[in-house]
């Protein structure tokens, strides 16, 4: 019989409990027992259901404190390096394990005096620590698991040959993890790239049964989107605050200006800015100094907004993995959200299409600052209003017949001559 995970192992619950939870979530059930066995692992659940925890919290257990690296962490992005460390770091410290973050935008050598501690947990993107590993700075001879959180970004083909030359530094026997929101074509292929297959758990529609997020459409113009924010800034989204995606770069800056044009408050969070410009913005946000923050999908994916109640489909997705990150940013370990996506009827037909197999659209108006789904009733004229109109419609003036042309020439060039008498 399959012992049940039901809550953390003890150095770990108060801490777990203080962060609001009361069981397990799905993905953290189904993988908890499997990572700890030390086989390779590849979890699949929806965003926003504590895939951190899921792998971080039983591999934490499998450590040794002060024997140096032994757990590598490889992330996408420098926000989600920061965000998974500062996740894991009060659990790791309560059984003395040191953690450490790596990205490429840091000082190199204050993260070389920091390496200096021998943490036993190193999160990093890969490009940096693939860097530090070249260069001698960062030793991972003792290294028991990689895991390759994102992993369908990071195993995509721009990607996946730098992420395996990684793990080609790393010892051949390590456990190899690999956590994902979305299926790729590569996940039914590990076997053939990694020489050997994986325990596969998938929790996705157990974790969309439990998600409380509205996916609604509204019918609108693009020249009235912008207009349309300024209105569910003073109804909907009146003291909450919402993530707004759209297509590139360029488009968010355009937006960008047009929404600061209109007094509204905004932010713009790209991936060509510095760390801390980014994370200033991230924290104005959290704080609800800002209503909006426009980005892009992949600027803003993985993050975390735990109290995010809206995000805003500015620019449409054009598939289900595009959609489903951007979803996963409200609605977080089980709260209640909203996804609002605005385009034309040809726009919702296509979006329908492109999500039908895991979400509903409904379309949706704003009537008196409310988001509602009845669709508001035409006001016909009174009948009796119909008839004073008629009634009191002037007629037309009837224009004067103007005299022929040639009689007017001729009577121009007769003007002034003698006229003869009529004889009677």
């Amino acid at each position: 019989m399959t012992e049940i995970y039901e809550t953390p192992a003890t150095p770990f619950l108060p801490i777990w409990q203080r962060a609001g939870f009361k069981q397990p979530t799905p993905i953290q059930q189904a993988v908890y027992w499997a990572l700890k066995k030390g086989g390779p692992v590849l979890g699949l659940a929806a965003t926003g259901t504590g895939k951190t925890l899921a792998f971080g919290l039983p591999l934490l257990e499998t450590l040794q404190p002060g024997q140096r690296l032994q757990l590598i962490i490889l992330e996408p992005s420098a926000e989600l390096v920061m965000q998974v460390r500062d996740v894991l770091r009060p659990y790791a410290q309560t059984v003395d394990l040191k953690i450490q973050g790596i990205v490429g935008k840091a000082n190199l050598k204050r993260q070389q005096e920091q390496l200096k501690q021998h943490p036993e947990i190193i999160v990093a993107t890969p490009g940096r620590i693939q860097e530090m590993i070249t260069n001698k700075l960062v030793k991972v001879d003792r290294v028991e698991t990689v895991v390759i959180d994102e992993a369908d970004s990071q195993l995509d083909g721009e990607h996946l040959n730098a992420t395996r030359e990684l793990l080609a530094k790393t010892p051949a026997d390590a456990q190899m993890v690999l956590m994902s929101a979305t299926e790729q074509p590569i996940f039914e292929e590990l076997g053939k790239w990694f020489g050997y297959d994986f325990e596969r758990f998938d929790t996705r529609h157990a974790d969309w049964e439990h998600q409380q997020i509205q996916h609604d459409f509204m019918l609108i113009g693009n020249h009235q989107k912008a207009e349309l924010l300024k209105r569910l800034q003073r109804g909907p989204i009146d003291g909450q605050n919402a993530l707004v995606f759209v297509k590139n770069t360029g488009s968010a800056r355009t937006l960008f200006k047009t929404l600061s044009f209109l007094n509204l408050r905004v932010g713009l969070l790209l991936g060509d800015e510095t760390s801390q410009r980014r994370q200033k913005i991230m924290q104005q946000f959290r704080k609800k100094q800002l209503t909006y923050l426009v980005t892009t999908e992949l600027a803003a994916r993985g993050l975390d907004f735990a109290e995010l109640k809206f995000v805003i489909n500015y620019d449409l997705p054009k598939t289900l993995v595009s959609y489903t990150h951007r979803a996963g940013r409200t609605g977080r370990m089980f709260g209640t959200g909203t996804v609002l996506n605005l385009g034309n009827e040809h726009d919702h037909r296509n979006l329908q299409k492109t999500v039908k197999d895991q979400f509903s659209l409904q379309t949706v108006y704003l009537i008196d600052g409310h988001l509602t789904s009845e669709k508001p009733i035409k006001k016909e004229r009174p009948v009796e209003q119909e008839r004073q109109v008629v009634k009191h419609v002037a007629k037309p003036a009837t224009k004067r017949e103007k005299p022929r042309k040639k009689k007017r020439l001729r009577d121009q060039k007769n003007k002034g001559k003698h006229q003869p008498k009529t004889v009677k």
